[in-house]
């Protein structure tokens, strides 16, 4: 049980860092891809960064 909260932790960890990379990549080469994948990163990171939303059995 504690592992699986980790490893999401760290997957919603993966997902802000890769959001920041998308819009930076979009603010490089100005791809509308980079920056509609970059805020859907973000926003999972938003929302679901409090676990308590998640139920874990």
């Amino acid at each position: 049980m504690n592992n699986r909260k980790e490893i999401l932790k760290l997957i919603l960890k993966l997902n802000l860092i890769l959001g920041f990379y998308n819009l930076y990549l979009y603010s490089q080469e100005f791809l509308l891809f980079n920056l509609i994948v970059g805020s859907l990163n973000i926003g999972v990171w938003v929302f679901f960064r409090d676990l308590k939303i998640l139920t874990l059995k």
